[in-house]
């Protein structure tokens, strides 16, 4: 018995001694960021502040979540049991993987503290410990767990699909940015989200998607994961199997692909990616258990290449596919400020994701209406109208919602920099805007272009537009 009692006494002081080590390299930040306003978007953004935590990692750098300082105007970091604030500079930041890269000037701030090693040596059961600094206290919290899956998931943040691991430690608000260790004290994973309305059910950025960051930023920029405009079904109903001659071969089906794709062709079906043969299911045998085809995309650099075998025309054929991020038609902005003209007293901005959302109704008649449509040569952003008019003599009678501008005296808008380029150069006596509304609104030219030095006055604008 008394033997048993020193092993776990023996056992507790180790744990406690790594964890300890652990909290030396996780930091609190306080963010002060703007937020803009992408329904009315000529005015000044607010300002709030957040806290999130932090992890130091090797070359005096602190890694954290992207959303704890997306737009961030001001940031600081302290350290466990250091009273002191030190200012910290945001250096790279991937929305796409929700990370971001801080870093402190100060010599000081690193003194008495120990990077964290990554680890990409975890499986499913494994125990975990998440450190961080969230909401309802200013000391360190420590909460333990096990991992309960490696799949790929859709980040909140960025909505982009990459892997993730789920873990039943609490993460709550301000944990975002912080350490997700092993038992050997390495960092396995950056916590990032939690389920809501769930029991403890959280999820973590891996470190295999935190190296092949960190490898992007090593030339100092960032370039971001791969995303392609490739539309793929799985192949798992007998007829469509018979129907493409696959007999034993298994894979999955090209079903659509965008101007950008050049590789690929409709009814290709991509057989092997990297060496990992590829399920009707569309997951591969990995070391991790089976997961998503996309983990050998996103363990390259943008520009590198993975190899694919092909099923085309009944033959197998090799291929070369090279890595690329391409946008999709309606894209979310991170950390900008939302664009938008005033022409007449009619107001544009582009269509995104951050105007949707503010609108409250992502599945609006707008959202339907651009669904799963892919940008053109012709045609890469669309441009809406909002429905605030600033009343002038000029606009008298027009009433506008959130309409979608098709042309400009029969000049058809490719996106809101052509529209820009488009109003600025048009010499004609009138300006004719046509909307997929069926709405048409005409302005005399010569006072839609003098009207904003008289409402830039009488509303207190700032400017006409941002670019």
């Amino acid at each position: 018995m008394k033997q048993l009692l020193i092993f776990f006494l023996l056992l507790f002081i180790s744990l406690s001694s790594a964890y300890a080590n652990s909290s030396d390299a996780v930091v609190k930040i306080f963010t002060a960021a703007s937020t803009p306003n992408y329904q009315y978007p000529w005015q000044t953004s607010q300002i709030q502040n957040y806290t999130g935590s932090g992890v130091i990692i090797e070359g005096e750098r602190i890694i954290t979540s992207a959303h704890v300082v997306s737009g961030a105007k001001f940031i600081e970091v302290s350290k466990e049991n250091d009273p002191q604030k030190y200012i910290a500079t945001l250096k790279f930041i991937s929305h796409q993987a929700d990370l971001a890269i801080l870093e402190v000037e100060d010599p000081l701030f690193y003194k008495g503290t120990k990077a964290l090693s990554l680890s990409t040596d975890i499986h499913t059961h494994d125990k975990v410990t998440v450190l961080g600094y969230p909401l309802g206290g200013n000391t360190i919290s420590t909460t333990t767990g096990i991992i309960s899956r490696i799949e790929y998931i859709a980040y909140v943040w960025s909505n982009s699909y990459l892997l993730g691991i789920q873990i039943d430690a609490a993460i709550n608000s301000g944990n975002s940015g912080g350490a997700v260790i092993d038992s050997d004290d390495n960092l396995v994973g950056i916590a990032m989200m939690t389920l809501q309305d769930s029991s403890n059910i959280g999820y973590i950025v891996p470190t295999m998607i935190i190296k092949t960051f960190l490898e992007d930023i090593k030339d100092g920029r960032i370039d971001g994961f791969h995303e392609d405009s490739v539309t793929v079904q799985i192949i798992d109903n007998d007829a469509l199997k018979e129907y493409y001659q696959l007999g034993e071969r298994s894979g999955i089906l090209v079903t659509h692909i965008g101007v950008d794709e050049k590789t690929l062709k409709v009814n290709d079906i991509i057989l092997n990616v990297d060496g990992y043969d590829i399920a009707n299911n569309g997951t591969i045998k990995t070391e991790y258990g089976r997961i998503a085809l996309s983990l050998p995309y996103h363990t390259k650099q943008l520009g590198e290449s993975v190899e694919l075998k092909v099923y085309r025309d009944q033959k197998e054929i090799t291929l070369k596919q090279k890595l690329k991020k391409v946008d999709p038609l309606i894209k979310h902005e991170f950390a900008a400020e939302p664009r938008y003209l005033i022409y007449g007293g009619l107001t544009f901005t582009p269509l995104t994701r951050n105007y949707l959302r503010a609108l409250s109704n992502e599945d609006n008649s707008i959202n339907m209406l651009f669904y799963q449509k892919d940008k053109r040569d012709d045609y890469d952003e669309p441009v809406i109208s909002l429905p605030t008019i600033f009343p002038n003599n000029v606009n008298r009678g027009y009433r506008l919602g959130s309409f979608v501008l098709v042309k400009v005296n029969d000049i058809k808008i490719k996106n809101f920099k052509h529209l820009l380029k488009t109003l600025d150069e048009n010499t004609k006596e009138f300006t004719v805007f046509e909307f997929l509304e069926k709405t048409t609104v005409i302005l005399n030219t010569k006072e839609a272009k003098e009207s904003i030095k008289e409402l830039m006055q009488i509303y207190y604008l700032k400017s006409d537009r941002r670019e």
